[in-house]
């Protein structure tokens, strides 16, 4: 794993909770559901708690449908599951997990990003690199329209926070790969003939 060349903004749970609170419209309509992975248990207590402590109290019914459709699991749980299902939006929170550790974590990443999310989110240790795996540095801050909020940053458990400067990656299944020139219908099957003659 190699270090970045360029500087990116660390990212804390408070900030990446609430870029995914902006996003989540935007994704099925409104209608996401979102899976939240951390490394251990201890991170998936505060974490969960954190995550219910943030939405909003509003409507009942709204909160438990939000509720309902949070769930948080860990790489250990992830690993042992035989079938997952499909989530809109995946949040992989590791900001803690070793270079050495990785690698036996990668297939549960790729996995997650080839099959059962649509968009994912990963927060690693700023001297992990995940170019190779095809995901791409995402800088929240430098993102047009996103304000942070510094009077409701709230003081998390060490579980959930890191002494080491953290990287966001993203992977997004709609606009991984842009579209070539090539591949539109008016180079298919010469459309200028159409109607002229039979060829």
């Amino acid at each position: 794993m190699t270090k970045h060349i360029t500087s990116r903004s660390d990212i804390t749970l408070p900030l990446l909770r609430d870029y995914v609170d902006a996003l989540l419209p935007s994704l099925a309509n409104g209608d996401a559901a979102v899976l939240w992975i951390v490394q251990d248990d201890s991170a998936y207590a505060a974490l969960k708690t954190q995550l219910n402590n943030h939405i909003p109290k509003t409507d009942n019914d709204a909160a438990v449908s939000a509720t309902e459709k949070l769930q948080v699991s860990t790489l250990s749980e992830l690993t042992q599951q035989q079938t997952s299902t499909r989530y809109d939006l995946a949040c992989f929170w590791l900001p803690t997990l070793s270079s050495e550790l990785l690698p036996q974590y990668i297939p549960i990443l790729m996995r997650y990003r080839d099959l059962y999310a649509a968009h994912l989110l990963i927060t690693l240790d700023s001297t992990i690199d995940l170019k190779a795996y095809g995901f791409t540095p995402f800088d929240i801050l430098n993102e047009h329209g996103l304000k942070v909020d510094e009077s409701n940053q709230t003081i998390l458990p060490s579980s959930l926070t890191s002494s080491a400067s953290t990287t966001l990656w993203q992977f997004n299944l709609y606009d991984y790969k842009k579209l070539p020139n090539w591949l539109n219908a008016d180079y298919w099957a010469n459309p200028e003939n159409w109607g002229k003659r039979r060829w």
